[in-house]
């Protein structure tokens, strides 16, 4: 698309190149006869080495806040923590519900996702 932030984002062809990379993923997955899964978390915020005090006041973490919206396609535009796109990639590869799937996640302020409740996320 040519909206801001995205033409900013593809200035020199990245997201260009990062679609042609999920697109050839899915060719080949489906030659092989093998499942795949693709993650498109938001702008990732946080990190381990994040002072939680700081990243509180700057509101990136949310200790256990660490809810989510995912949307299947490359729907979604926001910030992700990144513990919170690590647990949707364990999720998703743990998942049947989530195999050849391409979906957008970011954080939102709810209560993090049970397990149970992720495989609802996938089948919706």
């Amino acid at each position: 698309t040519d909206e801001m932030p995205f033409k900013v984002l593809n200035l020199f062809g990245v997201l260009d190149a990062k679609r042609t990379g999920e697109d050839a993923l899915k060719v080949a997955a489906t030659a092989n006869g093998v499942d795949y899964v693709i993650l498109r978390p938001g702008r990732l915020v946080g990190g381990p080495f994040t002072n939680l005090d700081v990243a509180r006041l700057l509101q990136i973490e949310g200790g256990a806040e660490n809810g989510v919206d995912v949307a299947v396609g490359d729907d979604l535009l926001g910030d992700c923590k990144r513990d919170a796109a690590a647990e949707a990639i364990v999720q998703a590869l743990t998942q049947k519900e989530a195999q050849n799937v391409d979906f957008s996640i970011v954080s939102n302020e709810n209560a993090a996702l049970k397990d149970g409740e992720w495989k609802d996320i996938f089948t919706s």
